[in-house]
């Protein structure tokens, strides 16, 4: 047995707790800080687990040399401590790898690809001492994790207080407020635990469920060398608003050939096509009708549905997610949307912010949003570009301007900029607009959210699942 001095025990603590803080976090900036004994502020964090990686690095050799590295060859009260430190090293070590191979399998698509480090990292766990199946399980961690960061960095960017608080939310949505309890009990098993977004349309709801989906634990294949599936086929996503009342169950539960004028072959819906690793998408989730939003009640409350056409049972495993642009708490009261369906879709409820609360919270945000927007359509846009289109939205765009499209109006935006040198804004309400809905108020008149949307979008945004002035 190997024994360790009272500073590398107390070291190997710190990265150990460090292992499960979120990185999003303002306690994940505070921790690297400590560990790394420099001021707040003075590194991002890519920077401070660059430094990390160093200085583990080398309290790690001071152990023995890397290679002969042994859990089992530390006393039970250091060896937990030791081995998440020699985990999270292991984790950054191959970070690059991951997030190159997450490229390759997105460009690639709905089949899997072969790990092309399986081979090292597989050898790295066996020389450490760990059996096959806890190198699996945490091969697997390895790769949601880095999906997970991957996925959600890429996804929103920006530096606003409710974007920030975003981020921490997905990140704890995926792996819960504590990973040691997902580590233990729930690594595989998230299937139970919903997710219902709300917020305006157009601020990113879509990309939001993407992050999620795309970051559910995909166990690995040990003698194939790849993960069990795509992590692009782990993710089925629905828009409801765009079909009829007459086919939205075909398309979530499917049918057989022949089960109504139409149906010439057998047809695959959303349920039938998610994976056990996968999840579900259910957008416009607010505008189904009563007897759809039963069977849906029905299939994630019970996990078994049929094919309209059909009386086969088939099981569903996957996560649910779902998003709506709707009043939800006004469409309970009035009955339009069953409790019941919403309490089996609100394990947890996240806010996605519009982009003037963004930019009312952070007007240098706009910039980043630009920068990253470009990048859909311009390889590499360098700060010049970004800021001459910056500067032609302040010349075009008023000040006061509510972006009622939210952010898919400003990617719009920058499109029509390029095209054409400006943006011309739709048509603002008159003022008088505003003393009308305060008469509508103090009148009691019944007006519907909808329309609230629809005639006066910059007078109402969506928080918390409620209508509110702004």
């Amino acid at each position: 047995m190997k024994n360790i001095l009272p500073e590398q025990r107390d070291f190997f603590s710190q990265i150990a707790e460090l292992a499960f803080v979120n990185p999003f976090s303002k306690e994940r900036e505070r921790a690297d800080c400590r560990v790394l004994r420099i001021p707040p502020g003075s590194m991002d964090l890519f920077q401070r687990v660059e430094q990390i990686q160093l200085v583990l690095e080398a309290q790690l050799q001071q152990l023995g040399p890397l290679a002969d590295f042994r859990i089992d060859d530390f006393q039970r009260r250091d060896r937990n401590s030791i081995e998440y430190a020699w985990l999270f090293y292991q984790f950054h070590r191959f970070q690059q790898a991951f997030n190159q191979f997450i490229d390759a399998q997105r460009q690639f698509g709905d089949e899997p690809l072969e790990l092309p480090f399986a081979v090292e990292l597989v050898d790295c766990f066996r020389r450490a001492g760990y059996q096959d199946e806890e190198l699996i399980k945490y091969i697997g961690l390895f790769y949601q994790l880095h999906r997970g960061f991957y996925f959600i960095n890429s996804s929103l960017s920006g530096d606003c207080p409710s974007i920030i608080e975003l981020r921490m939310r997905l990140w704890n949505n995926i792996f819960t407020f504590n990973p040691r309890w997902y580590l233990d009990y729930l690594l595989g098993r998230m299937e139970e635990f919903s997710t219902l977004l709300l917020g305006s349309t157009g601020s990113g709801k879509s990309l939001v469920a993407h992050a999620i989906g795309c970051s559910g634990f995909i166990p690995f294949d040990l003698t194939r060398r790849r993960f069990r599936e795509s992590f692009t086929r782990s993710f089925q996503a629905i828009n409801l608003a765009q079909f009829p009342a007459s086919l939205l169950e075909s398309e979530l539960f499917g049918h057989k050939k022949g089960a109504f004028t139409g149906a010439i072959e057998n047809h695959q819906g959303l349920f039938a096509r998610c994976s056990a690793n996968g999840a579900v998408f259910i957008d416009e989730i607010g505008d189904i009708d009563i007897p759809t939003q039963v069977k849906l009640l029905n299939v994630i409350q019970d996990r078994v549905f049929s094919p309209v056409g059909s009386h086969e049972k088939l099981r569903f495993s996957g996560r649910v997610i779902s998003a709506t642009n709707r009043d939800i708490e006004k469409l309970r009261k009035n009955g339009q949307f069953r409790d019941d369906l919403y309490y089996r879709l609100c394990s947890d409820v996240i806010v996605v912010p519009g982009l003037k609360q963004r930019l009312r919270e952070n007007s240098a945000e706009l910039s980043q949003l630009i920068a990253g927007l470009l990048w859909r359509v311009i390889a590499n846009p360098n700060g010049d570009l970004v800021a001459r289109i910056e500067r032609k939205i302040h010349e075009t765009v008023p000040r006061d301007y509510p972006w009622p499209g939210n952010v898919r109006e400003l990617e719009q935006c920058i499109r029509r900029i390029c095209l054409t040198g400006s943006y011309q804004v739709a048509e603002r309400h008159k003022p008088e607009d505003r003393q009308i809905l305060f008469a509508l108020r103090e009148s009691g008149a019944e007006i519907s959210a909808q329309q609230l949307l629809k005639d006066y979008p910059e007078y109402f945004m969506i928080e918390a699942g409620k209508f509110v002035d702004i």
